[in-house]
């Protein structure tokens, strides 16, 4: 592969520009629909990732395309995570996206009629999984906030728990409970229980609103803390993310997985571990177009769960099927039904040009409803 002495002053250009301008080239931030193809906004994906650094050690490794990462590859990826959630490896288990994780989790606790405990509703990756191995979930309602409701998730508990499943920032609803209290919950479970916490979209989280309970890992409870590089490092395509667990959990949860991840997930996560300019400058935008989008919905009246992930969750006022199509309509595809939220919508957080077009068609429909 040749590379051009225009394609060097075009990154040289970028690089002087600062991280905004390198996220705005690497999402290729253009007009909404430039291109005619819908606004993808259903699935929480970060439109701003992966990061400069992840991109480069992708392209430096296609001509390894054809080998496995090596075991020392995904042994140093596992100390920079250990290095980064100030624990030792023994303690980190990767995975093929922390969907992989939950499922492997979903299948320790739940196979041959094991009891777990989730919000209603919440993600279901461990939830449907475990089902499928024949777990007995035991559901319990968010609250009028559409927050975990910890108090009813503890009476919950029978002497056939096996896990309780948080997920924090919760998804679809956004909501986020103060590591505090979750800290407190897992204090008070039975040393048989083991906490499960999903903290997947805890990058996006406000300032102050809560923080990763890894800590809880080395001071000896039993905690699983599920971490991944889908959301705020944008390489939801490539499957990469971790758990930080008690080494005998880790042992069993690293045999339980049934995959490895690619070599270009292992060398791009790494290097996006190490690129904090871009990843604080991608999440301030982020933010700044949720801020855009509570404050468009508070001005219409419509009501929104406190959002702390990438997407906002909210009432549309009328069945989410014909809000879906009203949007389709405009060339915007949103969030699928949760139910019993049965007019309520999950939207993802897109580029400026698209959270522009998503406020317009929002105003268009709701002027015509």
């Amino acid at each position: 592969m040749s590379v051009s002495r225009r394609d060097l002053l075009g990154a040289s250009a970028l690089l002087l520009a600062g991280p905004s301008a390198m996220l705005r080239a690497a999402a290729g931030e253009t007009p909404a629909n430039e291109g005619g193809g819908p606004v993808v906004l259903c699935w929480n994906e970060n439109p701003y990732g992966p990061s400069p650094a992840a991109r480069a050690a992708i392209s430096q490794s296609l001509a390894a395309g054809c080998r496995y990462p090596t075991d020392e590859e995904i042994a140093a990826l596992g100390a920079a995570l250990a290095a980064h959630e100030d624990i030792s490896a023994n303690h980190i288990v990767i995975g093929t996206g922390s969907g992989e994780l939950l499922r492997a989790l979903g299948l320790l606790y739940g196979r041959d009629g094991g009891e777990i405990i989730a919000a209603h509703p919440t993600y279901e990756e461990l939830t449907g999984y475990a089902q499928h191995w024949g777990a007995a979930m035991k559901f319990v309602p968010v609250d009028a906030q559409l927050r975990h409701d910890l108090p009813a998730m503890h009476a919950a508990l029978s002497p056939h728990t096996r896990a309780i499943y948080i997920c924090n920032p919760n998804n679809p609803t956004g909501t986020a409970l103060p590591a505090a209290q979750i800290r407190e919950f897992v204090r008070s479970l039975p040393p048989s229980v083991v906490a499960i916490v999903d903290e997947a979209y805890l990058d996006f989280a406000a300032a102050g609103e809560t923080a990763s309970v890894a800590g809880l890992v080395p001071q000896g409870q039993r905690v699983v803390v599920l971490r991944t590089f889908s959301k705020i490092h944008g390489m939801a395509g490539l499957r990469c993310g971790y758990a930080v667990a008690p080494p005998d959990i880790a042992a069993q949860l690293a045999a339980a997985c049934m995959t490895t991840p690619n070599i270009f997930a292992v060398r791009a996560a790494r290097a996006s571990l190490a690129d904090r300019a871009f990843l604080a400058d991608c999440r301030q935008r982020i933010l700044a177009s949720r801020a855009r989008i509570t404050a468009e919905l508070t001005r219409l009246k419509l009501r929104y769960a406190e959002p702390q992930g990438n997407f906002v969750f909210f009432d549309t006022g009328m069945p989410l099927a014909r809000f879906g199509d009203l949007m389709r309509q405009r060339n915007i595809l949103v969030g699928r039904l949760f139910p019993p939220y049965d007019t309520w919508c999950r939207i993802t957080i897109g580029t400026e040009p698209e959270v522009t077009a998503f406020l317009g068609a929002l105003r268009e429909v709701r002027s015509s409803a």
